[in-house]
């Protein structure tokens, strides 16, 4: 059985339940997260620090995940999904269009995080 290598993740989200939830889920299976409850402090930890992977809620206060976007893609190379209750196709292709590398609606399903890292290509 291969074993997956410990990823960093950047977990962007205003509501801090969720934040630490997927936090907690993530150190369980030996990886490692950060959260940032405003895209400025996303700015910040992305300049501070390399991620392998960013998720990125639509709806922040102050400068929205949307407004956000492309600002946060200039400073990483890591893929950026979008999480938000607004499912509609309307969002999804703003969000894609926007520079994200995916989309990820609320409620957030754990496994669907786990399914990404798994397929990461190699994780430094």
């Amino acid at each position: 059985m291969e074993t997956v290598k410990s990823a960093r993740v950047l977990v962007v989200d205003d509501e801090r339940p969720i934040v630490e939830i997927v936090l907690r889920a993530l150190a369980q299976r030996g990886h490692l997260g950060t959260g940032a409850d405003s895209a400025e402090a996303a700015a910040a930890a992305l300049s501070a620090a390399p991620f392998d992977l960013v998720l990125l809620d639509h709806v922040l206060p102050g400068t929205t995940g949307m407004q956000a976007l492309p600002r946060l893609r200039a400073l990483t190379k890591a893929p950026i999904y979008v999480m938000s209750g607004y499912t509609g196709d309307d969002t999804r292709k703003d969000v894609m269009l926007l520079g994200a590398s995916g989309f990820m609606p609320k409620p957030l399903v754990i496994a669907e995080i786990f399914a990404l890292l798994e397929a990461l290509p190699e994780i430094a």
